[in-house]
């Protein structure tokens, strides 16, 4: 399989980057999307990286927010045969008090009109292809993407809401006596910015130990809602173990 991550917070020069998260799986030859980013954009980093979007057979949504769900989109005006997996869930209202302030972050209207025709909605751990599932977790409207790949699974969560140990365990508890090789995605471990910890330190060593040490992941590559300061803390007890998302990002595994 091979991995291009078409929109992250970061990016070098080359590329546009912005609040969100896009991911271009190439599955024994099938094309997935997972997630749209905040806007469009990503298109244009998928130009230049050189994925064709209008190639895409099928889509998945990883939950129902603006932030991965907006761009899908002009993905749906540019390519006209692609279904969007989703939990039903992601079509509801979704907001935040992050801030002080209550805020709309939900899928915009036009998404939802675009999805209407266009959409697949999955409640349970469901196989989208031979190797490739989606399995839900205990956020009501989050899933992640599952990749049956030769050294083990290889999880997509883009935000991880209900935890990533917790998700990786019940990923786990899905395929038993399978090896997790990759967890990708962010960690929602970020404060008010990117340059701020959301929660007390020990909560993310603690989480470091239980990802790499008792559940026993390969390789995490996170970025997005993690942060810098809980990136720098997991890089620093796992260094040959974490590596970072970015605009451009290309893994095969």
């Amino acid at each position: 399989m091979k991995l291009t991550v078409l929109m992250e917070n970061t990016a070098p020069d080359a590329l546009l980057r912005e609040h969100g998260l896009s991911v271009y799986i190439n599955y024994n030859n099938t094309p997935i999307l997972l997630d749209g980013g905040s806007s469009g954009k990503f298109l244009e980093n998928a130009k230049s990286l050189g994925v064709d979007i209008t190639s895409i057979q099928l889509a998945a949504l990883s939950h129902g927010h603006y932030d991965h769900g907006d761009g899908l989109a002009a993905f749906l005006r540019a390519n006209h045969s692609a279904e969007v997996w989703l939990r039903p869930a992601a079509l509801a209202e979704h907001w935040s008090d992050n801030g002080g302030t209550h805020h709309y972050i939900g899928l915009s209207e036009e998404v939802k009109d675009l999805l209407a025709g266009r959409s697949r909605l999955a409640d349970g751990p469901t196989r989208l292809l031979p190797g490739v599932w989606l399995v839900p977790d205990q956020v009501d409207h989050e899933q992640s993407l599952v990749l049956e790949g030769e050294d083990g699974l290889v999880i997509l969560n883009s935000c991880c809401h209900a935890g990533a140990g917790y998700i990786v365990r019940g990923v786990k508890e899905q395929f038993p006596g399978k090896s997790v090789q990759a967890l990708m995605g962010g960690l929602h471990l970020m404060g008010k910015n990117t340059h701020c910890l959301g929660v007390a330190p020990g909560i993310v060593k603690n989480l470091g130990k239980w990802l790499f040490e008792e559940l026993e992941v390969g390789t995490l590559y996170t970025g997005h809602c993690t942060g810098d300061p809980a990136f720098e803390l997991l890089k620093e007890a796992y260094p040959d173990r974490v590596a970072r998302l970015t605009t451009g990002l290309t893994l095969e595994l």
